[in-house]
């Protein structure tokens, strides 16, 4: 008779414990080695902003996914030490700018490198507002203007769900991706 973990098992996995089957296995992994799996996973790399009554902030993030279309809903990982966390939670808005591959130095700024006070972060003419009035980079490849709709605290960093409320295109360029500890780009394959 067979049960449910055994039905259409691969015979290389014939010997292997079932999902789930996790007795006797370690809590975690450890940190450095996850950090060193996750190095390994390209990113790409966007600036999150955020202003309103509450301030105006902005950090460099590569840890950005869609979640959902219906409604339009992304996350964004921020970590809780991060200046821009309580800012982003206290205005409820943020806007994603996904950056391009020419656009290291103001990653890099954002990134806190140099130290350049936040308000100068956002001095010059390539940025602009959408709905919410969180600022956006008019030279990223994308924004996503978001309405805060939840958060969820895990560990080190804060899980915010952002709800899209408008977006904008530029002109179509290579992505900025950061994949092994390094900035880099990708081209097409296929």
């Amino acid at each position: 008779m067979h049960t449910h973990t055994d039905i259409g098992r691969p015979a290389t996995l014939a010997n292997k414990p079932a999902a789930g089957d996790v007795e006797g296995a370690s809590v975690y992994v450890a940190a450095e080695e996850f950090r060193e799996a996750l190095s390994k996973i390209a990113s790409t790399v966007s600036i999150v902003a955020t202003d309103g009554p509450y301030g105006l902030a902005g950090f460099t993030c590569s840890a950005v996914c869609a979640v959902t279309d219906d409604p339009p809903t992304v996350m964004i990982c921020v970590n809780r030490k991060s200046a821009a966390n309580a800012v982003i939670k206290a205005n409820g808005v943020l806007c994603v700018s996904s950056l391009g591959a020419d656009q290291v130095e103001l990653s890099q700024m954002f990134a806190g490198v140099g130290r350049v006070p936040m308000h100068d972060r956002f001095e010059g003419a390539h940025w602009g507002v959408l709905t919410t009035g969180s600022p956006y980079y008019t030279r990223s490849r994308v924004a996503l203007d978001c309405r805060v709709a939840d958060i969820r605290e895990v560990g080190t960093h804060s899980l915010i769900l952002g709800e899209v409320l408008s977006t904008a295109h530029s002109a179509d360029e290579e992505p900025l991706i950061y994949h092994r500890r390094a900035y880099a780009t990708v081209r097409n394959i296929a």
